[in-house]
């Protein structure tokens, strides 16, 4: 190679690097501008507003955080304290959910409860239906106690009769709802069995009494009704009699023998319904098989103690956790300690797996109506709401495919929901364009 053409390669090869350069700081000029501005924004909403709100944004393969906006408080977080309970579930059930235990003495079929919520719940596939009608003998389920409340710590009481506040149990039967309308003058309800169990009244005060299952319609209605029974193992064990059309006995004996596992359902399927469509029931029941497969009890505070103490040692800041659902207001957690826990999600589960248990933005579950309007979905996320309270929690996939992980966090506002999860959606969305 001459000199000219040595020349001219090098004065090619020093364009081409000084593009390089200045397209690169073009992109941190760019990035840099819209951390600003997302800072300014919540600052200058910090100063205005009436209410309380946190943002953590954070890139997992750089390890940074983009943006940290009152991520250190502490917020009560409705339903993403769901993404506590299902790490818990995760790192604890396997691959299958106990649908029961059993033991066979000659032709008879003992039967434990295990907690599983899955049983006649709309679930496909599960098997322990027709594993109890291939017995030929007699039933019987033993009778045991739940060592827990059956309503959570720091749930409205009030809210007993509401389809998102089912009772917890040892054996749960079509997810301890009753479902009942009015049609063409005929009450159609599931199960049956609570056919004679429906006052139809002119006008309507609660859905069910309190310490009975007395169900209440109104005249000319025809909303469909989902409302939570009151349940105990007699209870249980009539509800499996007509389904299974054999009679299904009670025993209080205890039995020392080992009862061996049955397993029901894919646990995937289950994590994904709580997350997707923010199942309370199915949360509260997973954190209870969670108790009894750690600390050989179905009680919550166990199962969360052992969480804390050995799945999330490292928390940036403990949180104050209470229940699977989020249902408590006596919950407390950080933008910065969700963010964590997602990010750990993140290096523990491929990808794929961990985006598919999520609802997605514009597509499906409690995220079907928002944060959509791309090109591709790009919000994959854990939604909570309770009254002046709405947290959003997950994962983006922004227009240069780079996975950010953020906690958005937002308590004691007045306006709407609506107004709130708009402001998000901008924010997301800015986020998504420039990143």
């Amino acid at each position: 190679m001459n000199a000219s053409n040595s020349n001219n390669c090098e004065i090619n090869n020093m364009k081409l690097f000084s593009r390089l350069f200045i397209f690169t700081i073009f992109i941190t000029i760019s990035s840099c501008g819209t951390s600003y501005k997302l800072k300014r924004d919540f600052n200058k909403s910090h100063k205005e507003s009436e209410f309380f709100k946190g943002f953590v944004l954070f890139n997992p393969k750089s390890g940074k955080q983009i943006i940290n906006h009152n991520g250190a408080k502490f917020f009560t977080p409705a339903s993403n304290a769901k993404l506590y309970t299902f790490y818990s579930a995760y790192r604890t059930l396997g691959d299958s959910i106990k649908g029961l235990e059993y033991i066979k003495k000659i032709d008879t079929l003992f039967i434990k409860g295990t907690a599983d919520p899955t049983l006649l719940y709309g679930f496909k596939g599960s098997k322990t239906i027709p594993f109890l009608n291939d017995h030929d003998g007699p039933i019987v389920l033993i009778d045991e106690t739940l060592n827990d409340d059956l309503l959570g710590s720091g749930w409205s009481w009030s809210d007993y009769q509401y389809y998102y506040m089912p009772e917890k149990s040892l054996l749960p039967i079509y997810g301890n709802l009753a479902i009942y309308s009015m049609k063409d003058g005929s009450i159609k309800v599931v199960p049956k069995y609570f056919s004679d169990s429906i006052l139809v009244v002119d006008s309507l005060k609660v859905n069910r009494d309190y310490e009975k299952n007395r169900f209440y319609l109104q005249r000319n209605d025809s909303s469909i009704y989902d409302v939570p029974f009151k349940t105990s193992t007699q209870l249980v064990a009539k509800l499996l009699s007509d389904t299974l059309n054999k009679p299904v006995e009670i025993t209080s004996k205890n039995y020392i023998e080992d009862f061996k596992p049955l397993y029901s359902i894919s646990s995937d399927s289950v994590y994904k319904q709580m997350l997707t469509v923010s199942d309370n029931f199915i949360a509260e029941q997973l954190l209870l098989q969670v108790g009894k497969e750690t600390m050989n009890s179905y009680n919550t505070g166990d199962a969360i103690d052992y969480s804390l103490e050995n799945y999330l040692q490292n928390m940036p800041y403990k949180p104050r956790w209470v229940d699977g659902s989020g249902l408590s207001r006596y919950n407390l957690f950080t933008p910065e300690g969700t963010v964590h826990l997602l990010t750990k999600m993140y290096l523990e589960i491929p990808q794929d797996k961990l985006l598919n248990y999520f609802a997605v933005g514009g597509e499906s579950g409690t995220l079907k109506n928002w944060y959509g309007g791309k090109d591709k979905p790009y919000v994959y996320a854990k939604s909570g709401t309770l009254s002046n309270n709405y947290s959003l929690s997950g994962y983006i996939i922004t227009k240069k495919e780079t996975l950010l992980i953020f906690s958005y966090m937002n308590n004691h506002y007045r306006q709407s929901n609506s107004e709130i999860r708009t402001q998000i959606q901008e924010h997301l969305s800015i986020i998504y364009e420039k990143y």
